[in-house]
């Protein structure tokens, strides 16, 4: 079966990220390293196994373009299928994480880490999903095949997304938010399919580092951790802090590259 890994990139700045995240892929995996991409820039052409252009864009009109995401399953060019987020890299080698994967057909990550390795436990932003009782589930790493299950949950998530208020008012009306989230989107329809047990991972993987500020334990809060973190390359390490980074590194901030 064909495997490799798929990133959404819809802007300039996402199809730049995009670029360096299959420079990480290509550097790191022993195993699976091939990377498409669907976007509406140019793009090194080179450095991706397919370039995949947006034909009827769904977030023309939105501020945080998320509403092609729900377009993975179809546009897909692989039989397995990892979803990515565009600013993300590879650190290290997790080519061993598919023969895991093989086990199901849909795979959500549940379990992050802050950039010490410690597990993110009650993020502050994850309100919707606590006061809701949701699934607590990231999609910036999705393993899918294609199945029937996986069908029918990517059309779900495309309904959910399309009839946003409609879904968000009968299944998270505490701390709602107000514009589509693909991660809330597919706890919404894990929750619905009542398929949790089948999709989380028993184990510590997939997993990634998520730099999203106020998950860190940073004495300064509400500020860019790229402002108050060094990040440091080796020839063979990186380290943000003093802390050796492996696996996958979410860095969120958009200058960081």
């Amino acid at each position: 079966m064909s495997k490799g890994y798929l990133v959404m990139a819809q802007g300039e700045k996402y199809a730049r990220q995009s670029e360096h995240l299959a420079h990480s892929i290509r550097n790191t995996q022993s195993g699976v390293s091939r990377l498409s991409v669907i976007t509406d820039q140019d793009v090194d052409c080179t450095l991706f196994d397919k370039v995949i252009s947006i034909d009827e864009d769904l977030a023309a009109n939105s501020k945080w373009k998320i509403e092609n995401r729900v377009k993975f399953y179809n546009l897909t060019p692989y039989e397995e299928t990892v979803i990515l987020d565009a600013d993300m890299l590879f650190l290290s080698d997790v080519s061993h994480w598919w023969k895991m994967f093989e086990k199901y057909d849909l795979l959500l990550t549940s379990k992050v880490l802050t950039y010490r390795g410690m597990k993110i436990i009650n993020s502050p932003y994850r309100k919707t999903f606590i006061h809701n009782q949701l699934p607590d589930v990231y999609s910036a790493f999705t393993y899918f095949k294609k199945s029937k299950i996986t069908a029918e949950f990517f059309e779900l998530v495309k309904h959910i997304v399309a009839n946003w208020k409609d879904w968000t008012v009968r299944y998270s009306p505490e701390y709602s938010q107000k514009f589509p989230s693909i991660d809330v989107a597919m706890a919404i329809a894990v929750k619905i399919l009542d398929i949790e047990s089948q999709v989380i991972s028993k184990f510590s993987y997939p997993t990634f580092t998520h730099m999203k500020d106020n998950c860190q334990g940073l004495a300064t809060s509400n500020n860019k951790w790229t402002r108050v973190l060094g990040a440091y390359k080796g020839a063979a390490s990186f380290k943000i802090g003093a802390f050796p980074q492996t696996g996958i590194l979410h860095y969120v901030e958009k200058d960081f590259i």
